[in-house]
């Protein structure tokens, strides 16, 4: 068996990336640990750098389609590692989860059209709904004593008001729900009930910490599988985001067509890049290994800061954490306000957080805290906020 190193820093530093170049105009700031951006600092696998070397051996890279090994891949991958029996003709392309988000909400609304989202929540589902005219409603998640849980009477009555789509972050971004069976079906029945397009997001499906399984929400609820579309992808769990290769899961043949349409015909968007390709399919079939180190790392890393927490800084509140390598803390208890926290951890902590009120208005006093980097990072990060927040 292959040991790979989770501890090895990797200095990003002067290579573009959004992580480590690009902080600085959004802080203000160019000396900031930065733990925000949802990728990883560590090395992306060694088979798939192998698998790109490979296809780079041709010495051509002209207009490529999708192989049967891409398409066999993905089938298997979810039948694998999520009991999940798809079809390829019910995989389609996009260049990323967000793009596929906005394509979907374009194929599938009109302007003024009303899309359910449940805050505290990834901030570009916002994006893809109010940047195309459509109406934002809010399912705000119900925050209990560890975790967070859906309010599904609320849910309903704004079902019944009219919403034709509902974006169901599956595993939750940034509270870090890992979906109930009973949940996702609850979810399911009630957008078939009121005639709502169900699009589940599970870019973070395969980053589930022990005691947790990932459900599809689709494979949860059977009967109205039709009426959802799911988006997934390498890229979170390999950390190849910048090959831009995710894949969108439409069973519906009428819904498929209709995508490809607005996709395929409208915007010319058909499958991607080769070297997208090629590390997708090096992820599918021989990551499971790879993953599974990862994942025992990930959750150490997760216990070792709410471990430290308790301990040293028992003000700052985290949550019962099921998936996910992000972690959302609340600060509410320094009696300080959104504002005065943000300071702190920038200008005194040289920190940089998810600032939570970008996950809505309920994220406010919270940040998201990305622990896919190697201890020692972490380290320094939880040192800093003791020198800070510790009196």
């Amino acid at each position: 068996m292959t040991h790979y190193n989770f501890d090895e820093i990797i200095d990003r530093r002067h290579t573009d990336c959004v992580k480590y170049d690009g902080y600085q105009e959004i802080y203000d700031a160019d000396d900031l640990l930065p733990l925000w951006v949802a990728d990883m600092d560590f090395r992306t696998p060694d088979f798939v750098l192998e698998a790109l070397r490979k296809r780079l051996e041709h010495p051509v890279l002209g207009y490529f389609v999708h192989s049967a090994d891409y398409y066999r891949s993905i089938i298997q991958w979810m039948q694998r590692r999520h009991g999940w029996h798809i079809k390829a003709e019910w995989i389609e392309f996009a260049p990323g989860i967000v793009p596929g988000l906005a394509f979907l909400v374009q194929a599938f609304t009109q302007p003024g059209d009303k899309v359910i989202v449940q805050p505290p929540v990834y901030h570009p589902f916002y994006y893809v709904v109010e940047n195309q005219q459509r109406v934002i409603v809010r399912n705000l998640l119900l925050k209990k004593d560890d975790h967070y849980e859906m309010d599904f009477e609320d849910l309903e009555a704004k079902l019944a008001d009219g919403a034709r789509m509902m974006i169901l972050c599956n595993p939750h971004n940034p509270v870090g729900r890992c979906w109930s069976r009973d949940e996702l079906r609850r979810v399911a029945e009630l957008c078939q009930k009121y005639q709502c397009l169900l699009v589940s997001d599970e870019i973070h499906s395969d980053l589930i910490m022990p005691g947790y399984k990932h459900i599809p929400t689709a494979l949860a609820s059977p009967e109205t599988a039709d009426n959802i579309i799911t988006c997934m992808a390498p890229s979170k769990t390999f950390n190849i985001a910048g090959l831009s290769t995710s894949e969108i899961i439409i069973s519906d043949r009428k819904l498929r067509r209709r995508f490809e349409q607005v996709v395929h015909d409208g915007l010319h968007i058909y499958v991607g890049n080769i070297f997208g390709e090629a590390a997708s399919i090096a992820c599918y079939t021989q990551g499971d290994e790879w993953l599974g180190q990862l994942l025992d790392y990930l959750y150490e890393n997760i216990v070792y800061v709410q471990d430290y927490l308790r301990e040293n800084l028992p003000q700052i509140k985290t949550f019962r954490h099921e998936a996910t390598y992000l972690m959302w803390l609340d600060f509410s208890h320094f009696g300080l306000t959104h504002e005065e926290l943000s300071e702190c951890l920038v200008k005194k902590a040289k920190l940089a957080l998810n600032d939570g009120a970008i996950f809505g208005d309920e994220g406010k006093c919270h940040f998201r805290l990305n622990v896919a980097c190697p201890r020692a990072t972490l380290e320094e990060a939880m040192h800093r906020l003791s020198q800070v927040f510790a009196n």
